[in-house]
């Protein structure tokens, strides 16, 4: 294995929250030790594209592995990883249900709609493969869902705060309509999965806001090839039409959080809007890294 360690940013490079630094720092220390299977640790997300927020935001992480991990190593760091999260008080959190049954059917949700973890553990040939599966080790079945964004955009905002840098070696393969497509109907299916349960458990508001902040980042890579802010997304993707009072809506909920069916119901068609918009305004193939003259198209007559 190439020895790049010395050439990672450090953990104090990066101009990030306190308590997520102390996180890595115990990630590194525990995980990254000499000899071991860490070869590369990969912070990507809104914690450095900005907009991170400690009530909402998750602290996303990419652990490559060492070629010869097998799958219960790969759990094993996981669930490691995992412990120091929660040790951190950064972990996913509940609120007490009053029935077991409640519990349950978050757990349930938590896993359809992928809101386990933050973290990704893959090996290091996995991840210069560049195929979404392998990177996200889903399922193979799984992976025919998943869209050439996603790759792009771990790879477009990753920082490497330990290890070997291998992001800039990643092929990615160029965006499709069809992406766009593949994007829709997951997220779409997710806030559908959310109004369905929401008269047992309110709190799948969450699983919603999650969908819609999902498209609003797939809609803007698409346009720019890389990743924004939030907030600087939902401004440019209101500029291009009308605009979608549940992109508004999304902001103040991520402040200040509440169940909401309205809400819910409302991301099915700003879900549509936005994707549909995007499919018809660009032109297809696109890169998936940015370009010199990538210029994003004026927006047609019309809104979509």
């Amino acid at each position: 294995m190439p020895n790049g360690k010395s050439l990672a940013y450090s953990v104090e490079d990066l101009s990030i929250p306190a308590n997520v630094a102390a996180y890595l720092a115990d990630v590194i220390t525990e995980c990254g030790c000499e000899g071991g299977p860490l070869v590369s640790l990969v912070l990507f997300g809104s914690t450095v594209t900005g907009g991170y927020s400690l009530t909402v935001s998750d602290v996303d992480l990419l652990l490559v592995l060492d070629e010869h991990a097998n799958a219960a190593l790969r759990h094993r760091v996981g669930d490691q990883v995992a412990a120091i999260e929660t040790r951190h008080g950064l972990a996913k959190s509940h609120p007490p249900q009053s029935s077991p049954l409640f519990s349950l059917l978050e757990v349930f949700a938590d896993r359809l709609t992928a809101n386990v973890r933050a973290s990704f553990v893959c090996t290091r040939a996995d991840l210069l493969s560049g195929e979404p599966g392998r990177i996200l080790a889903v399922p193979t079945t799984q992976a025919l869902f998943i869209d050439r964004v996603t790759p792009a955009s771990i790879v477009a905002s990753g920082r490497t705060v330990w290890g070997e840098r291998l992001l800039d070696r990643v092929p990615l393969l160029p965006i499709r309509r069809l992406d766009v497509a593949k994007a829709f109907f997951g997220l779409f299916n997710q806030v559908l999965l959310s109004a369905g349960i929401y008269p047992l458990l309110p709190s799948a508001t969450k699983y919603a806001m999650g969908a819609l902040k999902g498209s609003v980042h797939h809609c803007y890579f698409c346009y720019h090839t890389r990743p924004a802010p939030l907030v600087a997304e939902v401004m440019f993707l209101q500029s291009r039409g009308r605009p979608i009072q549940a992109l508004t809506r999304l902001l103040t909920l991520r402040r200040e959080y509440r169940p909401s069916l309205v809400f819910i119901l409302a991301c099915l068609p700003a879900l549509a809007r936005l994707h549909l918009r995007t499919a018809l305004e660009l032109q297809f193939p696109r890169p998936s890294r940015p370009i010199a003259t990538n210029i994003v198209p004026e927006r047609p007559r019309g809104d979509a």
